[in-house]
């Protein structure tokens, strides 16, 4: 449940800022240009510790929601202070002064702008590499003062990570990459144009293709999730010429993104930033870098809210008045969500009687459907009999909005203490067969969370979960019908319950390359060392490359789950096979199931270095730079 508030949360707040970057390559082979063609330069940031630098700049950004626009527009000037070598790269300390932010229509209450714009003015750190990258989403290269608020940390990390060009360190006129950005993964273009007289650095553009995957969460876990269209997007920079990042930049971005056929948010966003004389910067001076805590700005803040006992006013409130200190708390700023939940949750303890009126007000569609996720979410912490009742009906009413019933579901799977009842709601929807698209959707995420909550319930509740396990067995038993295995071996593989991988072995040998690929993700939260066995068994045998993603992408579940570290088996099975794998993408997850240890191990950096000299592929070369510095590549 808590992925999918993230949904409209991230996506309205995360994308909020979003001017999206470029793509990268690091290394290609070396190969000589045309003879009748001038070398390109070789392009490369060159920074210096104490350097200064500034910039004016310009971010608009406006999104269409649900029939809702929304218009946000920031000025500042963005300051460098260049701290220190970091590896390969720099430390840089940086802050927005002289800044401006207009929101139409304004956040409610007005207060918000305020405290989001000085909140948008405390400095963070960035790591900046020899070819101009800001350190990559899910490495945590920003970093932020401990107690930053979430809203400005999404939006800061959003606002730098558009203007990010990333540069090749070998000289060439055309690179092609994938990159990542808050959305997901995505495709696109660079080029270096020809110089012309009097240019004062080196200029070149950048086109994003296409998405391959994405961050944002679905409804229930292992479903579907929202996709997004790259509409259009063109950025063009001017290098500085003594290699000090960038003197200008320009980009224009238009992006969709949707669920399955509806809409969600169209966000069109503009960038403009140029190289500007100003006055050192004298909060950037004596940070006390130890402080800041390096971790991604669009996540959200961590642990489920928890209730709060409200005070006798807000209790004395009816529904409707509750509500409206509910969507108050929301647009708060700092903590709005769980503040918000958290203080429904104690309200709805205190007045039970609530709850079902709440349910009445979802149904008749009189409450904005932006908030129902968040008062789904405050149903699922409230913890009562009386609120899991009201979600277990949820779940097979039909109506409510199938998201509605998709979000009850997930709620289910993780409320507080979860009762007979909740397994029972979920089982009997799970079994519902048969009805449109969306009512197929509803099941599927019924039995996704049933896997959850036999996750949930192993330790806290065995005998609980004896029953969620003794339902999932049953229908894998059984042999579900073919459209509906699958989402059965995604639920054992939500719950990582080791009983239940016996009855999906036969599944690995199935004809179907992609029941076998699910089979495979079946196994991505168990933890015997007999299973590692297993998939790193399969992984040598198993012909297909898709497969062998899915295999690869469990194993590498397993290790971050158990904290990082490669057995020594699995070490030697992922060293040996890297060079002999002729899938790409497998390559590539390969890279960074050693790339995680290779800090560490010896002999996994030393599996990167070598793999680095005999591979082709252009991302691949640029992911294994993120585990290695250019000296120990040569």
């Amino acid at each position: 449940m808590r992925s999918w508030v993230k949904v409209r949360t991230g996506i309205l707040l995360g994308l909020a800022a979003l001017g999206f970057w470029g793509l990268v390559l690091l290394r290609r082979s070396h190969r000589r240009p045309p003879v009748a063609q001038a070398a390109p330069e070789i392009l490369e940031c060159r920074l210096q510790a104490g350097d200064e630098l500034a910039f004016r700049l310009h971010d608009v950004t406006d999104s269409v929601a649900a029939a809702t626009s929304q218009h946000r527009e920031l000025g500042a000037v963005l300051h460098w202070r260049v701290l220190a070598r970091r590896g390969a790269g720099w430390l840089v300390a940086a802050a927005l002064d002289e800044l401006t932010l207009e929101q139409r229509p304004p956040p409610t209450p007005l207060t918000l702008t305020l405290t989001l714009r000085a909140a948008l003015s405390e400095p963070f750190l960035i790591e900046i590499g020899r070819d101009c990258r800001f350190k990559r989403m899910g490495f945590a290269g920003i970093s932020f003062p401990p107690g930053s608020e979430a809203l400005a940390r999404s939006q800061l990390e959003a606002l730098i990570r558009s203007m990010e060009m990333v540069l090749p360190v070998v000289p060439v006129r055309q690179w092609t990459a994938r990159q990542e950005d808050p959305v997901g993964s995505y495709e696109g273009h660079y080029h270096l144009e020809t110089p012309s007289s009097g240019q004062s650095g080196a200029v070149i553009s950048r086109r994003r293709i296409r998405y391959f995957a994405f961050h944002l969460p679905s409804p229930g876990p292992k479903l579907a999730g929202p996709s997004a269209e790259i509409v259009s997007s063109q950025a063009r920079a001017t290098l500085d010429r003594a290699g000090g990042w960038l003197t200008a930049l320009s980009s224009q971005d238009h992006v969709k993104v949707s669920l399955g056929e509806r809409p969600l948010v169209d966000v069109r966003g503009s960038i403009e930033l140029g190289r500007i004389d100003s006055p050192p910067l004298a909060r950037l001076v004596g940070l006390a870098t130890e402080r800041f805590v390096f971790r991604s700005g669009l996540q959200a803040e961590e642990g489920p809210p928890q209730p709060k006992v409200p005070d006798e006013s807000l209790t004395a409130l009816d529904l409707r008045g509750a509500l409206a200190d509910f969507q108050r708390r929301l647009g708060s700023g700092k903590g709005g969500l769980h503040d918000a939940v958290a203080t429904l949750a104690g309200y709805l303890i205190q007045r039970p009687g609530a709850i079902a009126e709440l349910m009445g007000a979802l149904r008749d569609g009189s409450i904005e459907p932006k908030l129902h996720a968040a008062l789904v979410l405050a149903l699922e912490r409230t913890g009562t009999a009386q609120a899991e009742r009201a979600l277990a009906e949820g779940v097979g009413d039909r109506r409510l909005s199938s998201v509605d019933r998709m979000r009850a579901a997930a709620a289910l799977a993780d409320v507080p203490h979860p009762s007979r009842e909740a397994v029972d709601a979920l089982a009997a929807q799970a079994r519902a067969r048969g009805g449109d698209a969306e009512a197929q959707d509803v099941s599927r995420s019924a039995l996704l969370a049933l896997g959850t909550l036999d996750r949930n319930t192993a330790t806290s509740n065995p005998e609980l979960a004896a029953k969620v396990r003794e339902a999932l067995g049953a229908r894998l038993r059984a042999g579900p019908p073919s459209d509906e295995l699958m989402t059965d071996l995604d639920a054992v593989g939500n719950s990582g319950d080791e009983k239940l991988l016996p009855a999906i072995e036969r599944y690995a040998d199935d004809p179907s390359p992609l029941v076998r690929a699910h089979a495979a993700g079946a196994y991505r939260r168990a933890e015997g060392s007999a299973d590692e066995a297993r998939l790193t068994a399969w992984l040598r045998r198993e012909p297909d490359p898709r497969v062998r993603r899915a295999i690869v992408a469990s194993l590498a579940e397993r290790v971050e789950a158990a904290g990082g570290d490669l057995s020594g088996d699995l070490l030697a099975t992922a060293i040996s096979w890297l060079p002999q794998e002729q899938d790409a993408q497998v390559r590539g997850l390969l890279i960074r199931l050693l790339g995680e240890s290779a800090a560490r191990v010896a002999e996994a950096k030393q599996a990167l270095v070598e793999q680095f000299h005999r591979e082709r592929q252009p991302e691949l070369l640029e992911l294994i730079g993120h585990y290695c510095s250019v000296d120990e590549l040569g």
